[in-house]
């Protein structure tokens, strides 16, 4: 008779917390869907000069680096985009959905199992919570250099997927 693998009870507290890491990069994916094509080379007034789609590279860039002095597996499948350089929006989804899922395996792991990651006291959530405060400012910025580029995301973005999404979730990428 083959032996049975037995699983672990769910947890409701690691679901929550993957959860909110999925919602959070759940709302890139949205604002990048949402900017106009020609939103993705506007640059923000009295700013380091990084474009809307030099911003998103950059945030990408943080993670990738983060999850590499974690040691998380995965990590070398992630590809990063050359300084500078303009990232399409295609180019950009798919950077977002591979570092957002390396990164939400890689904590699963780190709290189920109780390990401690470098730096931030050891505590993987305060790393989570860290980097989704990265994406958040980034977003700031880059609806900014929108609005002042005269290019305004539309209500429906700008709320409903940026702000609501955190109050009763985010209905299109839910589970990607």
């Amino acid at each position: 008779m083959p032996e049975r693998t037995q699983r672990k009870p769910a947890d409701p507290v690691l679901d929550q917390v993957l959860d909110s890491w999925r919602l959070n990069n759940a709302i890139n994916l949205l604002l990048i869907d949402a900017i106009p094509a020609r939103g993705f080379a506007v640059v923000p007034l009295a700013s380091r000069g990084r474009t809307v789609a030099q911003q998103f590279a950059h945030m990408h860039k943080v993670r990738v680096g983060w999850l590499t002095f974690q040691g998380a597996p995965g990590v070398k499948d992630l590809r990063l985009f050359g300084r500078g350089s303009s990232p399409t929006r295609g180019q950009l989804k798919a950077a977002f959905r591979a570092s957002g899922k390396v990164f939400a395996h890689f904590l699963a792991s780190v709290l189920a199992d109780g390990q401690k990651i470098k730096m931030f006291k050891g505590r993987a959530v305060r790393w989570m919570i860290y980097l989704v405060s990265h994406d958040s400012h980034h977003r700031g910025q880059i609806a900014l250099a929108l609005k002042q580029a005269g290019m305004r995301l539309p209500d429906q973005v700008a709320i409903n997927a940026l702000w609501y999404s955190w109050y009763f979730g985010a209905k299109k990428y839910a589970d990607k």
